[in-house]
């Protein structure tokens, strides 16, 4: 089997972010909020890019709209650090350039947190930016099986890409939700066996546990891993010691760690995805 890596050139050139406006909120379940963007500059936004990370640019407590960096010779020119925008990473639903138009899923937590609390009070008319889709150029490389793994953090995203497989793919996903009520009826091709695991973080032994029982024809299969930090390591310490999983084949992001804000967990992410065989 052929694969793409996930550490290929990226596929999508940098721009400036965009502003957006809210135009439409909708909740898929009582912790998954859909908020749909709209802008006349989305007219020329990547269209081939389901379940692509972006960044959101969140307007501090006394702005209307966010303060948004610019693209100089050398990078990203940031505002003072008193409009500096608050930054966050979310997933690509869906979008419709002919309509100027995105969706970005939000998970509502319990906890508090500037994107949370964002989706939480959302209102037409509301202000974010938004960068291009970011990430390898292929999110999930064409393959006879695909397997999917993930949390409420990443159930946009895999819902994005299991639309977008063929109908003959085959393969299984699986997803911790928080409660039954947050079970989703996912479009998804008739061979790829969908699993839902009810619960919170607690759940993750029963997670990894599922996964490491199914009969993975490793040759032609390809892997998207995401959410929680502990699973997604779990997860790839198993494919690539026990079945020699080659990396071109492996999509393993950690979104979160259990406790920490994503500016805490930053760095350690990128320790995390720098190590994959750990």
């Amino acid at each position: 089997m052929t694969t793409k890596s996930t550490t290929a050139t990226p596929k999508y050139r940098p721009t400036p972010p965009r502003l957006v406006q809210v135009k439409k909120v909708t909740d898929t379940s009582p912790h998954l909020r859909r908020i749909t963007f709209h802008s006349p500059t989305l007219h020329n936004y990547p269209v081939d890019c389901a379940g692509a990370h972006l960044k959101v640019f969140l307007p501090l407590a006394h702005q209307t709209q966010p303060e948004l960096p610019v693209l100089g010779e050398k990078g990203p020119q940031w505002p003072a650090a008193d409009v500096r925008p608050i930054v966050r990473t979310y997933s690509v639903r869906a979008v419709r350039p002919e309509l100027g138009e995105i969706d970005i899923e939000f998970a509502l937590h319990d906890h508090s947190g500037p994107a949370v609390n964002f989706a939480r009070h959302a209102k037409v008319d509301d202000w974010i930016g938004i960068t291009n889709p970011g990430g390898p150029e292929t999110m999930l490389p064409a393959a006879t099986y695909s397997y999917l793994v993930g949390d409420p953090s990443s159930l946009p995203a895999i819902a994005a890409l299991l639309e977008t497989l063929p109908a003959s793919a085959q393969g299984h996903a699986i997803i911790r939700v928080d409660t039954p009520q947050d079970v989703l009826n996912l479009v998804k091709p008739a061979g790829v066996e969908l699993s839902w695991v009810i619960g919170g973080t607690e759940k993750t032994d029963e997670v990894v546990t599922q996964f490491c029982t199914l009969d993975l024809p490793m040759e032609e299969a390809t892997f998207w891993l995401a959410g929680e930090d502990r699973m997604v390591v779990q997860l790839r310490r198993y494919l690539r010691r026990e079945k020699s999983c080659d990396r071109q084949q492996l999509y393993a992001v950690p979104y979160w760690r259990e406790g920490l804000n994503e500016e805490d967990y930053h760095h350690k992410r990128h320790e995390v995805m720098d190590n994959i065989d750990d």
